[in-house]
């Protein structure tokens, strides 16, 4: 469910809402961000109280299951999902429900964008779980890119499983189902989420995986049920597609991107990527993609930088007073006293899923 905001401003602050769920121990080590320094047992703990209601039982997938791995009870019927659905006020605990979620290895087809995609990861929910699981709202979350990176590193450095089970936890089993396609590409190259000689990863996002999404899993239909999120790269790619494409995306995260996407220097990006199209790179800048779809009356932003960040943080509040400026409703939030890392990622990401549980009606909304 959407929360009207007055675009133009930064909106309520998520201190105390991090304090909620995160405690970033800021005493580790951090150094720049690479997948070196995806250490699984550094310093985001993510808490959370389950529904007294529920009597706890064992984590299992319903029978049968696919051969993806899917509960066959999470396909989706013939009939279209719901746009929306208030699941916080209409979803009752239950006794059956798992006390955990399940991360699931998954492919997903490049069947019109042709991209050369590897394997992805999908985590579905308790509430996607049970015999006859309701339609939920969808996340689709991209990692950030250096050398052999991939969607992996959202749970290897980003503790994906970690956070998602304690928002759910904190909702008697709900949360947005989560899929984290990769648009990097086998060799964790930067196509910067378009259309060009480098692989057609924006049609990939914008069409391949949402098709496949709809087609597997019981989803709500409606834009304002649907988040594009991701960190670095992926934050850029973030921002590029929910500015770009706001009938698919209502909502959109965006942890420590770019200004826009870029191969290093606008010569470079626009030779490599744009096949010598100086237009087409400035048309695909986060800046022009605002400017050609305002207004934004019905899209949610969160931006995130961390604090110790002085090669990505200054983009942060550029982008951000772009997409205010356009219409969308902005919360912004410095992650404080760490650099371009995981240990920065992991807050932002728990903090952009307590801001976005309201507006996807999963809780009572702020």
């Amino acid at each position: 469910m959407q929360h009207a905001r007055r675009p133009g401003r930064t909106v309520w602050t998520v201190l105390v809402v991090v304090l909620a769920l995160t405690v970033v121990n800021v005493g580790v080590g951090a150094t720049w961000w690479s997948r070196a320094s995806a250490d699984p047992t550094a310093a985001v703990t993510v808490t959370a109280t389950p529904t007294p209601a529920v009597t706890p039982t064992p984590t299992v997938l319903p029978d049968p299951v696919g051969s993806d791995g899917i509960p066959l009870a999470e396909h989706p019927s013939a009939s279209q999902g719901p746009a929306t659905l208030d699941l916080a006020h209409t979803w009752a605990p239950r006794t059956d429900l798992p006390t955990a979620g399940r991360l699931l290895h998954v492919t997903i087809p490049a069947t019109r964008s042709h991209f050369t995609a590897r394997p992805g990861l999908l985590w579905l929910p308790p509430a996607a779980l049970v015999p006859d699981p309701p339609a939920l709202p969808v996340v689709v979350l991209l990692p950030g890119q250096s050398r052999g990176s991939g969607p992996e590193d959202l749970e290897t450095g980003g503790h994906l499983t970690e956070t998602m089970d304690a928002v759910a936890a904190m909702h008697a089993g709900l949360a947005p189902i989560v899929v984290v396609p990769d648009q990097l590409g086998p060799d964790s190259g930067n196509p910067m989420c378009v259309d060009g000689p480098l692989g057609n990863s924006r049609t990939y996002l914008e069409q391949d995986v949402p098709a496949w999404i709809t087609s597997h899993l019981r989803v709500q239909t409606g834009a304002s049920a649907w988040t594009i999120g991701g960190f670095s790269q992926g934050g850029t790619c973030a921002i590029q597609l929910g500015a770009g494409d706001p009938d698919r995306f209502g909502n959109l995260i965006d942890v420590s991107g770019e200004l826009g996407p870029t191969l290093g220097s606008p010569e470079a990006s626009i030779a490599r990527g744009f096949s010598g199209n100086a237009a087409a790179y400035r048309a695909a800048q986060p800046e022009a993609l605002l400017a050609a779809h305002r207004p934004y009356r019905d899209s949610s932003a969160f931006f995130t930088a961390a604090q110790l960040d002085s090669h990505y943080g200054p983009a942060m509040p550029v982008v951000a007073a772009h997409a205010a400026a356009a219409g969308m409703h902005v919360t912004t939030w410095v992650v404080p006293g760490v650099k371009h890392n995981w240990l920065a990622a992991r807050a932002a990401i728990a903090a952009g899923m307590a801001w976005l549980v309201p507006r996807i009606g999963l809780a009572p909304g702020p």
